[in-house]
């Protein structure tokens, strides 16, 4: 028996030490599967798109551009079925201005003169009650036949314009500064001479002729007169150098207002001007217009204005007291049946605009 057990050993033992010698081989890595092949792509050169847009954030400042406020023009609107201007007596004017011709509120003060032969002055008047507060001659003129006055930022214009037979060549506009109605009781004027460059005949033809004139405004620095057309009843606009010298009043365009032209009036913030006339029978209308462009008052909007009651009478002057407001002067007048004192009225329009 330990033959066989010793048998055994001896022939195990070196099978066990070639076991243990050797070592297992194993792979480095462990085997790649097979992966097909990708394939090639051949890149082409992209267009060029400029530069790209950057977009930005939420905290990237974005600047706009302000547009600047324009202030919008006033508009005449049709007139309402109850759109009505109304206009009262204020009060009898003096005796020593009973023929009042032109008018301006300006500086808180109001001013008037007397129609052809008066002195050649100015006269305030007290807005109360008709009373003259003040006096101011103008020295080097004389009053052949004023009839409108207007102002602009610096100076007064009065208009010796007035021209019933048609044969004037001596047609004037003294200049006087505005400061001296408030400071003095007495100024030397400037003078425009001026003549019409589409007048040819000055032969005597009483109110046969279209070129006598009782309207003038100031406005962008050139004076602006109305004519009061005898034979056609319409009214001519003449653009005139506000510069003292020798000038000629230019026609620019013709309106036919279906009356004679006596006073105008404008606002310079609104741009509304105001033309007064009258009829045969002495019914007195004003035209309001509106929207014009640059120099041509009859351009733009147009109206007669809708009184509640007639007025009639011979109105010679008008002016602004504010934006839908106005004075207006009559002088005395008598014909046929008819007798007027000389007064001063309020028209109030506001009922005609918005």
């Amino acid at each position: 028996m330990k033959n066989k057990i010793h048998l055994l050993l001896t022939l195990s033992l070196p099978l066990f030490v070639l076991n243990c010698s050797v070592k297992p081989t194993t792979p480095a890595h462990p085997p790649k599967a097979d992966v097909p092949t990708q394939p090639t792509v051949t890149q082409t050169t992209r267009p060029s798109l400029g530069r790209p847009i950057s977009i930005p954030t939420q905290t990237s400042p974005v600047i706009r551009q302000q547009r600047v406020p324009t202030q919008p023009t006033p508009v005449v609107r049709q007139t309402p079925k109850n759109g009505q201007s109304y206009f009262t007596k204020r009060f009898k004017l003096p005796n020593s201005i009973n023929e009042t011709s032109g008018l301006i509120k300006l500086d808180n003060g109001l001013w008037t003169f007397n129609d052809s032969g008066g002195k050649a002055a100015l006269y305030q008047v007290d807005e109360r009650n008709g009373r003259i507060l003040k006096t101011l001659n103008i020295q080097n003129a004389v009053n052949k036949d004023w009839e409108d006055i207007a102002y602009d930022d610096n100076y007064v214009y009065i208009g010796d314009i007035g021209n019933n037979l048609g044969n004037r060549k001596d047609l004037k506009v003294y200049k006087i500064p505005r400061a001296s109605l408030r400071t003095e009781k007495s100024v030397r004027a400037e003078i425009i001479y001026f003549n019409y460059n589409d007048q040819k005949n000055f032969n005597s033809r009483p109110k046969q002729h279209n070129h006598d004139c009782e309207a003038m405004v100031a406005h962008n620095g050139k004076l602006y007169l109305f004519s009061k057309n005898w034979q056609n009843q319409q009214t001519s606009l003449y653009e005139l150098s506000s510069q003292a010298g020798k000038h000629t009043a230019k026609r620019i365009s013709t309106f036919n207002i279906q009356g004679m032209v006596t006073a105008a009036s404008i606002n310079q913030e609104l741009d509304i001007l105001l033309l007064t006339t009258y009829s045969s029978l002495l019914n007195v209308n004003v035209w309001a217009f509106t929207n014009y462009r640059a120099n041509n008052f009859f351009n733009g909007n147009k109206k007669r204005l809708n009184f509640t009651s007639p007025l009639q009478g011979q109105v010679e002057g008008i002016t602004f007291v504010d934006n839908y407001r106005a004075y207006l002067s009559s002088e005395a007048f008598s014909k046929y049946i008819f007798s007027f004192d000389a007064s001063l009225y309020q028209l109030n329009f506001s009922g005609e605009f918005e």
